[in-house]
């Protein structure tokens, strides 16, 4: 089997790429650019592992049967594109998954004991926050995860150590132990009421988008949390920031965004929002790094290891489903 790997990698990751696959299992390391310039490299090719794929070498590739992007969630430049190859087969990685609920959960804590706020005031000697708005407990209230995937799944896990009710949703509902009740995401607003933090870890989808709207947000329970860790695309950042501005959820954590900086050169000077999120003092923001851990490489690595070995055995891991893109 034929591999091409189309992202950047150091030899001691690739070692681990490599690591006890079956012997008919090649992997061949080609640059992005060259993989334009020479697109008939991909000739021959079974498994390509990229996020962002040249065109030109999806119509070289004679062989391809499957794409691997080694990450969560499939970017919109490349859904476009497999729109014209309709028999190609999509996976995921969701080797940052641990990563991301452990971050989730970093933001939660902060966003209910009001970390940042008191960390800015004590910076400058000012003990007011000691004596101010209290912080939120969440021993013994209600969680509910929207978006019950391998991340949400961690998150739910780790409420449990705080006592939690937690509720969650996905694409089908159903019954899960690691919930108190799991129903289908229409029904995300009768949920809404209920929960005392909600963390969202929904991917960028034509299904997802905006699914926290001003309407979702008003459902919530005045003073409730809101984390995000899935894409900024979900929450209407217009509605988000007026219930955090007039007070009527108590605060936010949030990781992902809706303006990104395009390359190095903008990293600093790229606002995260059209709203001025950086004024709110009850809002924890982190510049989409939930996933940006040490070994971070080497996770990804073992996560596409795993993959292969499962397409050389013939039992691939499930497909992103190409009408939901998850």
């Amino acid at each position: 089997m034929d591999v091409v790997y189309l992202e950047k990698a150091d030899p001691e990751s690739l070692r681990i790429l490599r690591e006890g696959l079956p012997s008919p299992v090649r992997i061949a390391v080609i640059a992005r650019e060259d993989a334009e310039r020479r697109p008939e490299r991909a000739r021959g090719v079974e498994v390509l592992i990229a996020g962002l794929v040249p065109r030109r070498f999806l119509e070289a590739a004679d062989r391809l049967h499957t794409l691997v992007i080694p990450y969560a969630g499939v970017p919109r430049r490349t859904r476009s594109l497999l729109a014209d190859f309709p028999a190609l087969r999509v996976l995921n990685s969701h080797f940052n998954a641990d990563d991301a609920a452990e971050h989730a959960w970093a933001l939660l804590l902060a966003a209910a004991k009001r970390v940042v706020a008191s960390d800015a005031l004590l910076r400058r000697a000012d003990w007011s926050a000691r004596y101010g708005e209290p912080s939120r407990s969440l021993n013994g209230g209600t969680l509910l995860v929207v978006g019950y995937g391998a991340i949400g799944r961690r998150v739910a896990r780790y409420a449990r150590a705080f006592g939690m009710r937690v509720l969650a949703v996905n694409r089908s509902g159903g019954s899960d132990p690691g919930v108190d009740r799991l129903e289908p995401v229409e029904r995300l607003d009768d949920l809404l009421p209920e929960a005392d933090a909600v963390v969202v870890a929904l991917p960028d989808t034509p299904r997802t988008e905006r699914i926290f709207s001003g309407d979702s947000l008003a459902r919530m329970k005045r003073g409730a949390l809101l984390v995000n860790v899935g894409r900024g695309s979900a929450v209407d950042e217009t509605a988000l920031y007026a219930a955090l501005e007039e007070g009527r959820l108590g605060a936010a954590g949030i990781d992902t965004w809706w303006r990104y900086p395009t390359s190095r050169d903008e990293a600093r000077t790229t606002p995260p929002s059209g709203r001025p999120f950086h004024r709110l003092p009850n809002v924890v923001m982190t510049p989409h790094r939930a996933s940006h851990v040490e070994e971070r490489e080497r996770k990804r690595m073992r996560s596409l290891n795993e993959i292969l070995r499962a397409i050389a055995a013939g039992k691939p891991p499930r497909p992103v489903d190409r009408k939901e893109w998850y």
